[in-house]
């Protein structure tokens, strides 16, 4: 339109001039307009291209605007995802570490265990071994037949038949058993760092006696002159205890005479240490 109005003024323009101004003049006139005309033609086209540049530039800035959209959609949604995963990994890492303390205390718990049994270990083959030096001392006895050395009840044990070492219902003990208990004691000597129990064992045939009203006190009675006997031969009084046990420990039926005669005997037991016992030394140390 603007365009439209200022070809129409130049041509009304000329119109007028010619009317009024000479050939030369008029010539001179049209060729400026001419000029201004393709000026302006020119400006024309200039601004056509900026606008078109304008508006490329324009449509380039929207897509690019779009992706720009698209990508901060993407990393919106890719923080969240990120952020679920974070609260996973430390869900996932406070379970890891639950799981570590428990196998490290599992492993502590393994390793006091593993001490445990090699010092139960080693208690049980000093133990062994003084076993076979007790046999050892004790051979020749052992093979006459006089004595019995053996584990019961998870002791050992020197066993002697009280037939042997004393007359029946007394407490005199004889030549043989005196001979006998001589040699038990410079066995036992050998270890000073043990303590041993004389227990006597009776039948379960009742005395009724003014010195013995059961056998619960010629039982006891018996093992008392052993003490004092293994005492004169040289044991330390503090490596000795004694006790009877009357008929209440048998080691077989009393329903026989053979029977009965087993069960009449005198023990010399090994007393064990309480930390040598499974577990103790962990509750001796909490003590």
């Amino acid at each position: 339109m603007k365009h439209q109005s200022l070809t129409m003024c130049s041509m009304g323009l000329v119109a007028l001039l010619s009317a009024c101004v000479s050939t030369g003049t008029h010539e001179a006139v049209v060729k400026e307009l001419e000029k201004t005309r393709a000026d302006l033609e020119s400006t024309k086209v200039g601004l056509t291209k900026e606008r078109d540049d304008v508006q490329a530039k324009v449509k380039t800035c929207d897509e690019n605007l779009t992706t720009a959209l698209d990508q901060n959609q993407q990393l919106v949604t890719k923080v969240a995802s990120m952020g679920q995963n974070v609260e996973q990994l430390l869900g996932e890492k406070g379970e890891l570490a639950k799981e570590r303390e428990r196998l490290e205390s599992e492993q502590k718990n393994m390793a006091k265990e593993v001490d445990e049994l090699k010092r139960m270990r080693a208690a049980a083959e000093k133990r062994n071994a003084e076993y076979q030096t007790l046999i050892g001392k004790l051979a020749k006895m052992i093979d006459a037949g006089t004595l019995q050395v053996k584990v019961r009840n998870g002791r050992m044990l020197v066993q002697l038949s009280s037939d042997v070492v004393f007359p029946p219902g007394g407490t005199k003990i004889k030549p043989e058993g005196k001979e006998a208990f001589q040699q038990i004691a410079d066995a036992i000597k050998q270890f000073p760092d043990r303590k041993f129990q004389v227990i006597g064992h009776s039948d379960s045939t009742p005395i009724r006696t003014e010195r013995f009203p059961s056998n619960w006190e010629l039982s006891m009675a018996r093992s008392l002159e052993v003490v004092k006997l293994l005492i004169e031969a040289g044991v330390p009084p503090t490596m000795l205890s004694a006790a009877g046990a009357a008929e209440f420990d048998p080691l077989g039926a009393n329903d026989t005479e053979e029977n009965k005669a087993m069960n009449r005997r005198v023990e010399l037991v090994f007393v064990p240490k309480i930390d040598e016992l499974p577990g103790m030394s962990e509750v001796l140390k909490k003590k």
